[in-house]
């Protein structure tokens, strides 16, 4: 067995197995892993990829310097979104970049957002009526962007914010398309998709160049993470371009904003879906508060119910459907040849519905995260921030988001899923919804 190609569907003899992926991504890998085992072989073109399931052979990988971050990041589409930030840079220019960002990501610092997060969610439900249905994914992109405004760049974008939406829907209906024969061309020359494209990233771009300026004038000496980045200095002198300060916030504004949103949208869809967990969330946040209007960051640790429904709600929905690397040498995996260039890609989706780690996997059971529980769960079965060097660096302030969000509008509101609509995950990009995503509101005041 050692050394030889691992097992895997047999696929079209010029495109390989991207028909049958991009048909449907989620069932295709959860099939491919029931069939084909823990290293399954698939072919994109001519490209090879391999498809790990094993949370031993993802860590491995996460920790491993052979593996650098995957060609899709290098496509041209890509790169004009994230040029060289935080989610696509690579070396030594990562590592800065990474220490910078880290500074504003400090757990000690991420308590003092509590604030501006709970503000950011009561002025959102300001605007909510009871007996109303709310599409509540367009309304977690929004607040989502508006907490990470005024957190880590301490502006107000709630003008923009339109803007930024239409910007990202336009770029999602671009990648939608990634599946097809013309993908390829969409990349390299001037299609209709690629100049949508343009048109959204310009835009975008004056977004971020505007916000850049305004923050020079207004918060030369301001201690956040836009501040951070415009004030360092490298060992030279030299400072951040206007270029690379632009390409640290598209990441920030495109992918970790709508990061956040789905996994506010998917937490607050599985609660409506499921009544009691709601019930105990309500339950849980009483009894803290007694009678106290304002939720405080000190409060998170409290929240203890109220994390695990978060926890599980990434189980279930992670925002990425998968992982990606790139084997920059040839290598083993499970006694298995992986050439170098071959693509590697792990999948939350798959993993973390495995009934090897997760009994019932398919059911939403908050209850099952007990610090038992977390203590015997292998380390990669569960990786919705990634893992490694490059696991996510917003992670606790994410946590900290969804669980503040989520009681307050707990508090607030009851949420019920409006029937006969059909709420489906739509990988593209980022683990989106189909559709709006409907919830009708009970305000619990009254």
């Amino acid at each position: 067995m050692k050394g030889t190609c691992p097992p895997g569907p047999r696929g079209h003899l010029l495109t390989g197995n991207s028909r049958e992926f991009y048909k449907d991504q989620l069932r295709f890998l959860t099939d491919i892993a029931r069939e084909f085992g823990d290293v399954v072989r698939l072919r994109f073109l001519h490209l090879p990829v391999y498809v790990l399931n094993n949370p031993k052979h993802i860590e491995w990988v996460f920790g491993s310097r052979n593996f650098i971050k995957p060609m899709s990041l290098r496509m041209p589409l890509q790169r004009r979104i994230f040029g060289n930030g935080l989610l696509s840079s690579q070396g030594e220019l990562w590592l800065r970049e990474r220490r910078l960002t880290q500074i504003a990501f400090h757990r000690d610092r991420v308590a003092t957002y509590g604030a501006a997060m709970v503000a950011c969610a009561k002025e959102m439900l300001a605007g909510w009526q009871s007996g109303e249905i709310r599409d509540v994914y367009d309304d977690m992109r929004t607040l989502a962007l508006e907490i990470a405004a005024k957190c880590l760049f301490s502006v107000d974008m709630s003008g923009d914010g339109a803007m930024v939406r239409d910007v990202c829907n336009t770029i999602i209906k671009v990648f939608a398309s990634q599946g097809g024969p013309l993908w390829v061309l969409d990349n390299l020359f001037p299609t209709p998709n690629n100049l949508r494209f343009r048109k959204a990233i310009n835009q975008l771009d004056k977004i971020i160049y505007d916000l850049i300026s305004r923050h020079r004038r207004e918060h030369a000496q301001g201690d956040n993470l836009l501040s951070i980045l415009i004030s360092s200095e490298d060992e030279d002198g030299s400072r951040m371009s206007y270029q690379q300060l632009r390409d640290e916030l598209a990441t920030l504004l495109f992918a970790s904003h709508e990061a956040a949103a789905l996994v506010l949208t998917w937490t607050c869809y599985l609660l409506a879906l499921y009544p009691e967990a709601q019930a105990t969330v309500v339950s849980e946040l009483r009894g803290l508060l007694n009678g106290r209007k304002t939720l405080e960051a000190a409060d998170v640790p409290a929240l203890s119910y109220t994390r695990r429904v978060v926890l599980e709600a990434m189980r279930l929905y992670p925002p990425n459907r998968s992982v990606g690397r790139e084997a920059l040498n040839d290598c083993e995996i499970g006694d298995y040849h992986v050439p170098a260039g071959a693509q590697i890609m792990m999948s939350q989706w798959v993993v973390h519905r495995d009934s090897r780690y997760f009994d019932s996997p398919k059911q939403f059971r908050p209850d099952r995260w007990t610090p038992e529980f977390m203590k015997q769960l292998p380390k990669y079965a569960y990786f919705p921030f990634g893992g490694g060097p490059r696991v996510c660096v917003g992670q606790h302030f994410a946590m900290m988001e969804a669980i503040l969000v989520i009681a307050t509008i707990l508090r607030r509101f009851k949420l019920t899923l409006v029937e006969g609509q059909v709420v489906e995950p739509r990988p593209v990009v980022l683990l989106r919804p189909w559709n709006a995503v409907k919830i009708r509101l009970t305000d619990l005041e009254n």
